[in-house]
C-alpha cells in the first residue's frame, strides 16, 4: 500500500507465490537432483537474502511482480529440498523423528517472525525491516559454508548410499513416483487436507468477525492456539510414527480433522472453538510429519528431491483450487455447511491410509 498498490493489486502480488510454485516445484526438484540436493540450499539462501532486499528497493507496484515471481523460485526450490534431505540423512528407523525436528523448527521460525517483526514495527518501517530480514539467510548461509569447503555433498551421497555415477535419471523415475500406490495415497490426503485448508484460512476470519462477532485480538488468539499445538505436536508425532508405523498416525489425523471442522461449523463458544484449534493444529503437525515420513519409506533417495517436489505441489494446487471453492461455495451456502462440507471430504482420508502396503516400491537403477 505504501508503493501505491490497490487492493486488488496487492491481492495479485500475493496470489503469485502459489500459482509459481504450482509450476517450478517438479522442475526444480528435478533440476536438483540433476545438480545434486547439496548445492540448493546455500544458493536458495544467498536468493532468499537477495529477494527481500530487492522488496526493499522497490519503488512502485509493477516491481513486486518479477520480485515475487523470484522470491517464489527460491521457496519453491529450498523446502522439497531441504525435506529430501532431511529424509535421506535420517538413521534407519528414525525418519519420523528426524522430519519432526525439521519441520518443528520450521514452524517455531514461522511462528516466531510475525512476533518479531511486529515489534520492529515499532521502531523501524517496512524498508529497513526488509533489510534488516536479508541478514538472517546469510547467517545461516555463514553456518552452512564450512560444510560446503568440506566437500560435504560427497560425504552427503555416501552416507545415503549413492554413488555420483549410478544414480537414477529423475526425469525417466517421475512416471513410476507418480504411478506408486503411496504416492497417490499422500497425493489424494495432502490435496484433500490442502482443499479443506484452503476454506478454513479464506472463511473462517470472516465468519468469525462477522457471524460470531468476535473480536480481531480473539481471533488472533485462536490461530495462535492452533499454531502453538501444530508446532509443538510435530516432533512427538515423528517419534510416535516410528514406533506405532504411518497408518494410525494418519488416521487419528484426519478424524480428528474431520471433528474440527464439524466442532466450527456447530459450535459459537470461543472456548468450543480454542479446544476445535488445538485439536486442529494437532492434527495439521501430525499430519505433515507422518506424511513426509511416509513418502521417505516409499521412495530411493536417488528420486527424494522429485518426489517431495511434487508431493508439495499437490498442496499448492488443493490451496488454489480450495480457495477458489470457498468463495463460490459462500454465494450459495451459510458458513456453518462449508465446514461440514470440509468435514465430508476429510472425513475419507482417516481411512485411505490402511490402503498402503508396508513394503516400499522400489526403482530400477536401469529404468528411466
Amino acid at each position: 500500500m505504501q508503493r501505491g498498490a490497490s487492493v486488488l493489486e496487492v491481492g495479485l502480488i500475493v496470489s503469485i507465490v502459489s500459482y509459481a510454485a504450482i509450476g517450478a516445484k517438479v522442475p526444480l526438484g528435478i533440476l536438483a537432483e540433476r545438480v545434486g540436493k547439496w548445492p540448493v540450499i546455500p544458493a536458495a539462501l544467498l536468493g532468499q537474502s537477495l529477494s527481500l532486499l530487492l522488496y526493499s528497493l522497490a519503488s512502485s507496484p509493477i516491481w513486486f511482480y518479477p520480485v515475487r515471481v523470484f522470491h517464489a523460485l527460491i521457496l519453491a526450490a529450498f523446502a522439497p529440498t531441504a525435506i529430501a534431505m532431511a529424509s535421506d540423512l535420517a538413521p534407519s528407523g528414525k525418519r519420523g523423528d528426524m522430519i519432526g525436528r525439521f519441520l518443528t523448527s520450521f514452524g517455531a521460525a514461522t511462528m516466531l517472525g510475525p512476533f518479531i517483526c511486529s515489534f520492529l514495527l515499532g521502531y523501524l518501517d517496512y524498508v529497513r525491516i526488509f533489510q534488516l530480514a536479508a541478514v538472517f539467510p546469510l547467517l545461516g548461509f555463514t553456518i552452512f559454508l564450512p560444510s560446503i569447503r568440506r566437500g560435504s555433498r560427497r560425504s552427503y551421497l555416501k552416507r545415503i548410499g549413492i554413488s555420483e555415477a549410478g544414480r537414477f535419471s529423475p526425469l525417466g523415475s517421475l512416471k513410476k513416483i507418480v504411478a506408486s500406490r503411496e504416492v497417490l495415497i499422500l497425493s489424494y490426503l495432502r490435496l484433500t487436507f490442502s482443499f479443506t485448508n484452503a476454506f478454513f484460512i479464506t472463511i473462517f476470519p470472516l465468519y468469525a468477525s462477522q457471524s460470531l462477532l468476535l473480536s480481531s485480538s480473539l481471533i488472533a488468539i485462536l490461530f495462535g492456539v492452533k499454531g502453538v499445538t501444530n508446532m509443538v505436536f510435530r516432533l512427538p508425532s515423528g517419534k510416535i510414527s516410528d514406533r506405532i508405523g504411518r497408518r494410525t498416525p494418519l488416521f487419528l489425523s484426519y478424524l480428528l480433522l474431520a471433528l474440527t471442522y464439524l466442532i466450527i461449523s456447530e459450535s459459537k463458544d470461543f472456548y468450543v472453538l480454542s479446544l476445535a484449534m488445538a485439536i486442529y493444529g494437532l492434527a495439521h503437525g501430525m499430519r505433515a510429519v507422518t506424511e513426509w515420513a511416509l513418502l521417505g519409506d516409499s521412495i530411493p533417495s536417488e528420486v527424494s528431491g522429485v518426489a517431495s517436489a511434487y508431493l508439495s505441489t499437490m498442496f499448492n494446487v488443493g490451496g488454489a483450487l480450495g480457495a477458489t471453492a470457498s468463495g463460490a461455495l459462500s454465494l450459495i451456502l451459510p458458513t456453518s455447511s462449508i465446514f461440514k462440507i470440509a468435514s465430508l471430504i476429510v472425513f475419507p482420508g482417516a481411512f485411505v491410509p490402511f490402503l498402503t502396503r508396508k513394503k516400499s516400491f522400489q526403482l530400477h537403477a536401469n529404468e528411466g
